[in-house]
């Protein structure tokens, strides 16, 4: 059984893969700067309803905002670094870089669990790996 750490983890780098940074990069702003969902969807090109529900996926996955603020304010610079495994081919569809099935876009993100949970998984630890290690330097800077 996975963590509510590794369940926010795995949602975030899902995002990412399937080409959807702006939605992580709209949590960091709802969570970490308190940015308003109006402003927010402005700005991502979402609607405020797309902001509160990716928000409250967040808070049901940590427990609680506070939490989710802290998970995000550390993990989200290393996890906006992976690069997404999908290609847009028209309006609807993309195709996924690693098997190179053409999928339309509402269902990339079963497909990359489904099809390569090895990938997410390898990005969930290395993930992990850094976090550890990010904590325990600042620990020994303090």
């Amino acid at each position: 059984m996975r963590s509510s750490l590794e369940d926010l983890l795995e949602y975030l780098v899902v995002k990412v893969l399937a080409g959807k940074e702006s939605v992580v990069k709209a949590l960091i702003d709802y969570f970490v700067y308190a940015e308003s969902p109006s402003n927010i969807a402005v700005k991502y090109d979402l609607s405020k309803n797309q902001v509160r529900g990716y928000a409250q996926r967040i808070i049901e996955k940590t427990g609680s905002a506070a939490k989710a603020k802290v998970i995000l304010k550390y993990a989200t610079p290393i996890i906006l670094k992976i690069k997404p495994i999908v290609r847009k081919t028209n309006g609807a569809l993309v195709k996924c870089l690693l098997c190179g099935e053409e999928l339309p876009i509402q269902v990339i993100e079963d497909h990359i669990r489904k099809k390569h949970a090895s990938v997410i998984d390898d990005y969930l630890y290395s993930i992990i790996d850094l976090l550890k290690k990010n904590i325990v330097a600042d620990n020994l800077i303090t």
